[in-house]
């Protein structure tokens, strides 16, 4: 029997923590200034240097203001934050995005998923068709394995239409948002259920092969559509 290692937070990163906690709760709100790094320090028994590199992170990730020579004040999250603020928020709900967010992620997924859509299925290759049906099998094969692999195979299939839209950075915004919303792929694929899955990514093989790109987006809207509904009920 092999155990595994058990790791744990250092007190800096038990010190961010704290503060995200502390932000995201609203126990410290937006243009709020803090305690100078000696203050914070001395009431939390930590060392002034754990302080200083704790609010330059918090500060990249998009939760502090630094200014200087005037002191650190908490920042609108919403304006000033990253996909590590995302990351931050969804840890923060125990992994699960809220509501909100999920609506929000099926909008970026429009923005992202729609012209590659129209793009693939007016300039595509025979070898690019073939991919997009080995991994449309791949979602088929995954119907007896649990859910998380299944919306895995699902991602690899959406994923790999933008890509082969040749946008470089549009893949790249696909993985950072898959690895902080697994779940929420999880619950789409729970809810739309795995054959209506597969027969719309088949449909929307078949539509990018003979060019008909509105028909494609159609498929793909109807599902994020009605999911959309259904998170807006909840």
């Amino acid at each position: 029997m092999k155990f595994k290692k058990i790791n744990t937070l250092s007190i800096k990163e038990l010190f961010i923590s704290q503060i995200e906690e502390m932000i995201l709760s609203g126990e410290l709100e937006p243009g709020e200034k803090l305690p100078t790094e000696r203050e914070i320090a001395d009431e939390m028994n930590i060392s002034k240097t754990i302080v200083h590199e704790g609010i330059r992170e918090l500060s990249r990730i998009g939760f502090l203001d630094v200014v200087s020579r005037q002191g650190v004040y908490v920042a609108d999250y919403t304006s000033t934050g990253n996909l590590d603020t995302l990351f931050a928020i969804i840890r923060y709900r125990g992994g699960m995005p809220d509501r909100k967010m999920i609506v929000s992620l099926l909008d970026v997924r429009l923005y992202l998923e729609c012209p590659a859509l129209e793009i693939l299925a007016k300039s595509h290759t025979e070898k690019e068709i073939l991919l997009l049906e080995k991994l449309q099998e791949e979602v088929k094969q995954a119907f007896a394995a649990d859910i998380e692999t299944f919306a895995s195979a699902l991602f690899l299939y959406r994923r790999t239409i933008v890509a082969l839209s040749r946008n470089c950075i549009s893949p790249l915004v696909m993985n950072a948002f898959f690895t902080a919303t697994i779940p929420a792929w999880i619950n789409f694929s729970e809810f739309i259920g795995k054959k209506a899955i597969y027969k719309n990514l088949v449909r929307t093989t078949e539509c990018i092969r003979a060019g008909d790109a509105e028909t494609a987006k159609e498929l793909f809207r109807a599902h994020i559509e009605r999911f959309r509904a259904h998170i807006l009920e909840l």
